[in-house]
């Protein structure tokens, strides 16, 4: 599909590669036909409605589920959780006796259920599957404990209202159902945190690196998350007229079955909320067909369960397909970007002789950061001018790459200053550094392999507009429209722009990521081996690109080893050794040779009277 079918079909960009599951769909439709067929009663509006009425504790709950595999997160508490809020919403509902009280009570609990396991899982950097496994027993038991093993009940008529109330023979439950559902479904596709959720599940590093916040992103999830159940036990708990500690047994289980059938990888950065509404359906649908037929609960435990088993394989099987067509459609690696500059020979490049560099964009002052009690820098001082592409070389382990992470706002300094347009900086993280002006494609290219180009080039930075005057939602028009002029000025031809990354080649991987950096308005590029695994055609573009930044006015500065590619691009060379700067100069009052021995810590004295000379 090429970017003008995308364009012309629909007005945004659907985030990750989502699957909608049309054959799971048709499955629904064979049951309702088969049990319809095969029972009087089952295609009736008030069946429907029952069947609706069943699977609206799993759909709000399956928003949550859906938001946190998405973002490569799962939580296997949510049927402790369940049961802990509906005895707590109980014991409120019958001692106060106050609708309001008992409902905010119930929503108050699952928020601090949430935040609990938000918090193990990112702060005390715990797995996610051990974590709220723990934490179901936890809960579990506390739900006894609160109860002491009883069911509560005798609430106020005002309160089982909220749990039996119809509104044209359509229950109450059912509607806030679907108004959760829609609300998180559109907040997914459409938002500029929707996006992000994708990319943290796809590329967790990636996305930090771009300067989304991982950490707090994952906790709001599991806060929410505990929201969810919160008005789950509550809608329950009002309609049953009672709350026990028995209730969520297995519900963890219904849910994920309806998630994961619906099409959301357990691995985290797909999915799509019209799946899982035909997983929720599924379920809803099977059970219902179930109990027609006069079977026991546990002939439905084992469908579900067999169920969710096919799911998985079936999510199993389409990774391995996709992994082969990614093999099949990526191209050879060479000729994939093309320039707009003549032919050259390797690794030149025109330069303008009366392009001079610019005031001064960056400073850094002693610059030093330990890791434990090894020192990664310990003198990191060198300046970048506007205009000026500075090369940063050195052997491995020399502080390359802790100074441009010192400097890209990856990490704080243990001393030493940074300076920005003569103004004295620090960095929080690098949303901060990007803000301010500096961008930064790290060797990794920290880009997301399920997002496409335009979602992988606007992330940290996505255009926005108002949906019906007042919903803030991403403008991916705004975003394809900026991808293709960003990729055209530097003189990079991609086709489709909703392709996913991970479906390109390396030297398209690579000019995504550099072209994230050449944004508007940009101070300082830092470049880390921005030309490793490329070829000779590829590394000549990336170079073009550098310089043409800098001709652009910014400042660039590029690690690399490769000592052609330095003396190709360099106006001036930075040389780390020990973490410490031991040289800082131009280009031209260096030799192949002193670069070298400045690099390895050798000494060369008829070299470097040579350059004297």
């Amino acid at each position: 599909m090429s970017i003008a079918s995308v364009a012309g079909s629909r007005r945004y960009l659907v985030p990750g590669e989502p699957s909608r599951r049309s054959g799971l769909a048709l499955l629904c439709l064979v049951l309702v036909a088969y049990f319809g067929i095969s029972f009087d009663n089952f295609l009736t509006v008030s069946n429907g409605l029952t069947i609706l009425m069943n699977v609206s504790a799993i759909a709000i709950a399956a928003v949550g589920a859906m938001l946190l595999l998405i973002s490569g997160n799962v939580d296997l508490s949510i049927g402790g959780q369940y049961a802990l809020i509906s005895v707590i919403t109980a014991q409120f509902a019958k001692d106060s006796g106050n609708v309001v009280l008992a409902v905010v009570a119930g929503l108050v609990a699952g928020l601090i259920l949430g935040a609990t396991n938000g918090i193990l899982v990112r702060y005390m950097k715990i797995s996610p599957l051990i974590v709220t496994l723990g934490t179901m027993a936890v809960f579990k038991g506390l739900a006894y404990l609160v109860s002491e093993g009883r069911s509560v009940f005798g609430f106020a008529e005002s309160f089982i209202f909220l749990g039996r109330a119809r509104i044209n023979t359509v229950p109450l439950p059912v509607i806030i159902a679907a108004v959760i559902f829609i609300a998180g479904g559109l907040w997914l596709l459409r938002t500029s945190g929707g996006l992000r959720l994708f990319a943290i599940g796809g590329n967790a590093n990636a996305a930090r690196l771009t300067g989304v916040n991982v950490d707090w992103t994952v906790v709001r999830l599991y806060v929410l998350n505990g929201l969810l159940m919160g008005v789950v036990a509550v809608l329950t708990t009002a309609r049953l007229g009672s709350g026990t500690p028995q209730i969520g047994t297995s519900f963890e289980l219904d849910v994920l079955t309806a998630v994961i059938l619906g099409g959301v990888g357990f691995a985290g950065g797909s999915g799509h909320p019209a799946g899982v509404f035909v997983g929720v359906a599924t379920i809803g649908i099977l059970s219902s067909g179930l109990i027609f037929a006069g079977l026991e609960d546990w002939w439905q435990q084992i469908s579900k369960g067999l169920v969710l088993l096919l799911a998985l394989g079936a999510d199993q099987i389409a990774e391995h397909r996709r992994a082969r067509s990614l093999r099949k459609e990526a191209p050879p690696d060479t000729g994939e970007v093309k320039s707009t500059s003549k032919p050259m020979d390797e690794y030149d490049l025109e330069r303008d002789p009366a392009h001079e560099p610019g005031p001064v964009v960056m400073t850094a002052t002693g610059l030093s950061r330990r890791f434990g009690s090894v020192f990664a820098l310990r003198d990191g001082t060198f300046s970048v001018r506007s205009g000026e592409v500075v090369c940063l070389v050195g052997d491995n382990g020399a502080g390359k790459s802790t100074l441009i992470k010192l400097i890209s706002g990856v990490h704080r300094p243990d001393s030493g200053t940074i300076e920005l347009d003569g103004r004295e900086v620090s960095f929080g993280g690098p949303i901060d550094a990007r803000r301010a002006g500096i961008e930064t494609v790290h060797q990794d290219l920290a880009v997301c392999p399920n997002l496409g180009v335009a979602h992988n080039l606007i992330l940290g930075d996505e255009p926005k507009k108002r949906l019906l005057g007042f919903i803030p939602v991403r403008d991916d028009a705004a975003a394809v429209a900026r991808t293709k002029q960003r990729l055209a000025s530097l003189g990079i031809t991609l086709t489709d722009l909703n392709r996913s990354v991970g479906r390109l080649s390396g030297g398209q991987r690579q000019s995504v990521s550099i072209a994230r950096a050449m944004k508007d308005g940009v101070k300082l590029v830092i470049l880390d081996e921005p030309t490793a695994a490329l070829g000779v055609t590829q590394t000549r573009n990336v170079l073009r690109i550098a310089r043409q930044a800098a001709d652009n006015g910014a400042g660039v500065i590029l690690i690399s080893h490769d000592i052609r590619t330095v003396f190709a691009v360099a106006d001036r060379v930075v040389v780390l050794r020990l973490g410490q700067v031991v040289h800082d100069d131009t280009i031209d009052r260096v030799t192949h040779t002193k670069l070298l021995h400045l690099m390895a810590g050798l000494e060369d004295v008829s070299d470097a009277e040579g350059v004297k000379q």
